[in-house]
């Protein structure tokens, strides 16, 4: 059995329950955050609770719980799933209303779930991903492409549109033709002694986990990348909070670098590892 916590309480998932009515619902109006839960505990949880309250601040939507609140309500998720290892996902939405987009006087409604979720088969961490880039423009002014909204269906078409071309991830690319993250994460691309962050996309704290643990090793700067600089580098490789750490090693059916996964691939994702860990202890 499954328990998601529903507005304070915890309900078997087949139970739980969204009115037809709530404007999450019917206009994707709501935020969501996610993090994970290793040992046990949330890991970077104040700074993903930090990103879900800018990204319902956008949207103006008052999130109606404080930090402090949401970090208990997401640790009884976990404990009541007996979820050491585990994926959390946190939704508030604007709240039930009428069935027109008038989103004044509406209760937010809070969600937390606690699963197991890893988006890519374990064997390919270590060999890493072909990836396609989406047809899909990217619009730097759409609240939707910027944050973590109910509304996600770019990262859906993206997807879609990775699985009809043979593969399991999609870059997303902004109006001007720059790659700006992928849809599992954000992207980093490796030619020599320099990280490059691409700039663009909705930020997910796993990236910054990452540039803390390659500080003292790679010159990191954040730029726009187009699909040439991808095929043109050493190493490319996604960084999320369900995916990890996972190189992406042909795009559009080109091989990048060796076609395999590189040393600096590896080492990010064996410190990413040992961050997680120091975390739970």
């Amino acid at each position: 059995m499954s328990l998601v916590w529903v507005n304070g309480t915890l309900v078997d998932k087949l139970d739980a329950r969204v009115s037809p009515f709530d404007h999450g619902f019917l206009y994707g109006d709501g935020v969501w955050e996610h993090l994970r839960v290793f040992g046990g505990a949330p890991f970077r949880a104040p700074e993903h609770l930090s990103a879900l309250a800018k990204a319902a601040g956008a949207l103006g939507i008052e999130v109606p719980l404080s930090p402090a609140e949401l970090l208990a309500a997401i640790g009884a998720t976990v404990r009541a799933n007996s979820r050491t290892e585990g994926y959390v996902r946190v939704l508030v939405t604007r709240g039930p209303g009428t069935i027109g987009p008038d989103p004044r006087k509406l209760e937010p409604q809070v969600l937390i779930t606690a699963e197991e979720y890893q988006p890519f088969p374990q064997e390919l961490y270590g060999h890493g991903l072909h990836a396609v880039v989406s047809p899909q423009l990217l619009d730097a002014d759409n609240p939707a492409h910027q944050f973590r909204t109910l509304n996600q269906l770019h990262i859906v078409r993206a997807k879609q549109h990775a699985l009809q071309s043979g593969c399991l991830e999609a870059l997303l690319q902004n109006r001007n033709r720059e790659i700006v993250g992928a849809t599992e994460g954000v992207l980093f691309a490796v030619k020599g002694d320099l990280l490059t962050l691409a700039s663009g996309a909705a930020w997910d704290d796993t990236g910054a986990a990452v540039i803390d643990s390659t500080a003292d090793r790679l010159a990191l700067v954040e730029d726009p990348l187009r699909l040439e600089h991808l095929l043109a580098a050493d190493e490319v490789f996604v960084a999320g909070t369900a995916c990890g750490v996972i190189g992406v090693v042909r795009i559009d059916g080109t091989d990048i670098g060796r076609g395999i996964e590189g040393a600096v691939t590896r080492g990010v994702r064996e410190a990413y590892t040992r961050i997680t860990q120091r975390g739970t202890e």
